[in-house]
């Protein structure tokens, strides 16, 4: 898992399918019971405290895993209720790019490779092994459109 924070209300949460094999993203309920424990997970190893209103942005890409948007509403009335989190849940079916700096030869028949503003970005079109997805995703940038 990997966490980029934005700023003070937006985080992204970058999470590959191997740590999340056993949840259904687009089951509402096993969604909410992985993020009260990814919260849990958050401040106890980030020291990161969620509480008050979020919109989350679920992305889901069949070949990575997730990446989760979360943007806090400035609500003041959402202050009362310390240690809360509530939030609005949109579940996105999407593909990620990677941009990258060169493309790796072993996966290159496994990629579609489109160049745009003089940056490479590759899109994966079949299953990559694990460490070939690791590389990749070591080395490169993961695009998804919010």
């Amino acid at each position: 898992m990997n966490v980029k924070l934005i700023d003070d209300l937006t985080l992204d949460i970058y999470i590959i399918k191997e740590l999340i094999f056993d949840v259904d993203f687009k089951n509402k309920d096993d969604l909410e019971r992985y993020l009260k424990k990814l919260f849990k997970n958050l401040k106890n190893n980030y020291c990161i405290e969620l509480s008050g209103f979020y919109d989350i942005t679920v992305y889901i890409d069949k070949y990575y895993g997730i990446i989760l948007h979360l943007e806090k509403e400035n609500l003041d009335y959402y202050d009362c209720f310390k240690n809360q989190v509530d939030m609005k849940l949109i579940i996105v079916d999407t593909e990620f790019s990677y941009c990258v700096d060169d493309i790796p030869n072993k996966i290159l028949n496994k990629v579609n490779v489109c160049i745009n503003d003089n940056n490479i970005y590759l899109k994966i079109k079949e299953e990559l092994t694990k460490s070939e997805m690791m590389n990749l995703v070591e080395n490169s940038r993961v695009v998804y459109s919010k």
